[in-house]
C-alpha cells in the first residue's frame, strides 16, 4: 500500500509539471499573438462594430466587441471637486515647486487606481506637462498670484504633490456610455489589443470632452 501511494504521488507530480509546461507555453503564445497599444484621434466613421479613427499617423481601423468599455467625459462644476475622489491631473510645474493644472478628470469608482502615480507626459502632448493619477486628500480654496482656484493635495503610492486647479481649468468626470457617443468628429483616446495580423480590437474608449 505504501509503495503504491508513492507511485501515485510521482505520477501526479509528473502530470502537474507537464500540465504547467503546457499552460506556460499557451500563455506565452497568447502574449506573443497580441500586444496592447494606445492611440488618440477623431472618429471618421462607425459602421456596425468597425470604427475608423483619424490619428496623427493616418487612419486606423479598430474593432469593437461586447467587452469594449466606452466612457464619456462630462464637464462638472468646479465646486464639485471633493476629497476622496480619484483623479487625473494634467499640470505644469511652477517655480515654487507646486503644479498648476490645465485639465482635471475624475475617474469613476470602477477605475480607482488606474495608472496611479506621477510623471511627465510625452512631448507630443505638451512640453513640460505632467500627469498625476492619485487620490484627493484635501481641497482648499486659494488665490495664488491673483489666480483663484482650488489647491488639491494628491496622494499616490510613493508620494504626494499639491496641484492648483484654476477656475478656468477643464474639469470633467468619466461615465460609462455606449457607441452612440462615437459620432463623426468626436475626439477619442483608445486602448486596444493588436493581434499578430495587425488587427486592433478596442478594450477601452474614452470620448474626450472639448474645452
Amino acid at each position: 500500500m505504501r509503495s503504491h501511494f508513492i507511485v501515485k504521488i510521482r505520477l501526479s507530480n509528473r502530470w502537474t509539471a507537464a500540465t504547467m509546461g503546457i499552460v506556460l507555453f499557451l500563455t506565452s503564445g497568447a502574449l506573443l499573438a497580441q500586444s496592447r497599444v494606445s492611440l488618440n484621434g477623431k472618429v471618421t466613421s462607425l459602421k456596425g462594430q468597425e470604427l475608423v479613427v483619424e490619428t496623427t499617423s493616418g487612419p486606423a481601423a479598430v474593432k469593437l466587441n461586447d467587452k469594449t468599455v466606452i466612457r464619456d467625459e462630462l464637464p462638472i462644476k468646479f465646486s464639485d471637486i471633493t476629497p476622496g475622489m480619484y483623479v487625473g491631473a494634467t499640470a505644469a510645474k511652477q517655480p515654487d515647486g507646486t503644479f498648476r493644472a490645465s485639465r482635471l478628470h475624475v475617474f469613476g469608482e470602477d477605475q480607482r487606481g488606474t495608472g496611479e502615480g506621477h510623471g511627465p507626459l510625452s512631448s507630443a502632448l505638451g512640453s513640460g506637462l505632467t500627469m498625476t493619477n492619485a487620490n484627493v486628500e484635501t481641497v482648499e480654496d486659494v488665490t495664488v498670484q491673483n489666480v483663484q482656484g482650488r489647491e488639491l493635495l494628491l496622494k499616490y503610492k510613493g508620494g504626494e504633490i499639491k496641484v492648483l486647479v484654476p477656475a478656468d481649468a477643464l474639469v470633467v468626470k468619466r461615465v460609462i456610455g455606449d457607441s452612440t457617443w462615437l459620432k463623426s468628429g468626436a475626439e477619442l483616446s483608445i486602448t486596444a489589443n493588436r493581434a499578430d495580423d495587425g488587427a486592433l480590437t478596442a478594450t477601452q474608449i474614452t470620448v474626450r470632452a472639448a474645452k
